[in-house]
């Protein structure tokens, strides 16, 4: 099992990656609308974080998180089953 911290530090440093948003923004704040993430971004995300922590993250659960403590969330919800 990962440890949530872990989890969020991992979702938060992928983000970063990814969008070149600072890994210590708001953890509540829409990736899209407050952060400014391009949502052409999305696809890359998504297959990042299943690559990194190994699961398939249905389409439907990754469209409702947008925000890095969303995206925690499922993430650890998806790593314990």
């Amino acid at each position: 099992m990962v440890e949530t911290v872990d989890v969020e530090a991992d979702v938060r440093r992928i983000v970063s990656g990814i969008s070149g948003i600072p890994e210590d923004s708001d953890a509540q704040a829409d990736l899209y609308l407050d952060l400014g993430v391009a949502s052409v971004h999305a696809l890359q995300l998504l297959t990042e974080l299943e690559e990194h922590f190994e699961i398939q993250i249905p389409d439907d659960d990754f469209v409702e998180a947008t925000s890095i403590a969303r995206l925690t969330q499922l993430v650890g919800r998806l790593t314990k089953a």
